[in-house]
């Protein structure tokens, strides 16, 4: 995900309670939202939900700018990571978690899609031209043993093929992507303004396959796809989006990020409660896989 352009202060007199409050929030609404998005697409075929979804979370967006009273310019040399990180991490993450979550199971799904830290540190690797530390290296591996345990699992128990994994794997590596161009790119805009203009961009392609092809593979949806469709533009698409943000602006960043944690926890048991599917060990062992991974490549440890 995006990153602000100056991190808030490390939390000498402790972590703020309404950083708290709001992690715990974005852990429940958005781990919620992996066997929420199921039900929606269950009925509403990828593009129409993406691009419906995306629709109305960029004018959410831009209204809390608004409101907030932010101007809503985006600085002419900013312009292309904006853009690039609309591609990224709306229309590329959102289309491929779309196809993905509808070819497996939504909690492992989650656990996947939350390897994003991994993929950033590798990206910026190769990108900033910076070594890979031991603790990297080691966390790297950890969290790939854990994606091919679910890889093999869910593509022998569930599909029979590994496409659903792959597009929630794509969608973790366009995010890591994304992050590491709005992270390095020192944005001088306010960090809300800059994902609603992410949100904005990102919606165009995908709404123009919508209405141009997807449209037509539109049949009745029942209430509870119209539901999960509404919770997806009101609640993750604006409320999460911004809590995050803000999350960011209040707490180091890797504070932030490894707080983000508990979404997949919260993913694979709400998954349980509503589509029945019981964890098994795989799940377990892959959650405590990502868990450690991405311990060890976001913390550092203090020197001195």
């Amino acid at each position: 995900m995006s990153q602000p352009t100056a991190a808030a202060e490390t939390d000498r007199g402790g972590t703020p309670v309404l950083a708290v409050a709001l992690l715990a929030m974005i852990a429940v609404l958005w781990g919620f939202n992996w066997p929420i998005m199921k039900v929606g697409l269950s009925e509403i075929p990828p593009w129409v939900f993406r691009a419906g979804a995306s629709v109305v979370s960029c004018a959410g967006l831009f209204l809390i700018s608004a409101i907030a009273g932010y101007s809503l310019k985006v600085p002419s040399g900013e312009w292309r990571v904006v853009i690039l990180g609309g591609i990224l991490n709306i229309t590329l993450f959102n289309v491929l978690v779309a196809y993905g979550i509808t070819l497996m199971d939504a909690g492992r799904a989650g656990i996947i899609a939350y390897t994003m830290p991994l993929w950033a540190t590798v990206i910026g690797t190769v990108v900033l031209k910076e070594r890979l530390s031991g603790r990297a290296v080691a966390g790297l591996a950890v969290g790939l043993f854990g994606m091919v345990l679910l890889f093999s699992v869910d593509a022998a128990s569930l599909t029979g093929s590994l496409a659903g994994p792959l597009f929630v794997l794509g969608a973790a590596v366009s995010w890591g992507a994304g992050t590491v161009a709005i992270k390095h790119a020192r944005l001088t805009m306010p960090i809300t303004v800059a994902v609603a203009w992410q949100h904005l961009i990102g919606v165009v392609p995908i709404a123009v396959v919508a209405v141009a092809w997807d449209w037509r593979n539109v049949g009745e949806v029942s209430f509870w796809p119209l539901m999960s469709l509404a919770y997806n533009m009101l609640i993750t698409g604006i409320i999460c989006y911004w809590a995050y943000f803000k999350v960011v602006q209040m707490l180091p960043v890797v504070a932030s990020t490894v707080g983000t944690l508990m979404v997949p926890v919260i993913g694979v048991f709400s998954n349980e409660l509503i589509f029945g599917v019981h964890p098994h060990l795989v799940d377990y062992t892959a959650l405590v896989c990502v868990g450690m991974a991405v311990f060890l490549v976001v913390l550092r440890p203090r020197r001195g």
